[in-house]
């Protein structure tokens, strides 16, 4: 067998860490940037939907996405009514909630 030659992703790794240890603590930076989304390290949320009600909010979000032009999943449509529950009748709503349940 020959000896591999080049630079590993642990090697890299290695020199990275040996680097940054040879600077002040001050001065160290991290090798990677930080991470930017940190709304995927959350446990999901359960949401338990009918047949009707999930095909329901599929046309939803087909027509919403129809309208705007770009890719609206369900997590951005709760987050828009979260964002607009001071603009929503409260009212309005929890009928609409007894009605269906």
């Amino acid at each position: 067998m020959s000896k591999l030659t080049g630079v590993t992703g642990l090697n890299r790794r290695k020199s990275v860490k040996e680097s940054l240890e040879t600077k002040n603590p001050q001065e160290k930076t991290p090798p990677f940037p930080p991470r930017r989304n940190i709304t995927t390290g959350t446990s999901p949320l359960p949401l338990r939907l009918t047949e009707n009600d999930r095909a329901d909010l599929n046309l939803w979000l087909e027509a919403l996405e129809a309208e705007s032009g770009k890719n609206i999943t369900a997590a951005k449509l709760f987050r828009g009514l979260i964002s607009m529950r001071d603009k929503i009748n409260t009212k309005a709503l929890i009928r609409a909630i007894n009605d269906v349940t």
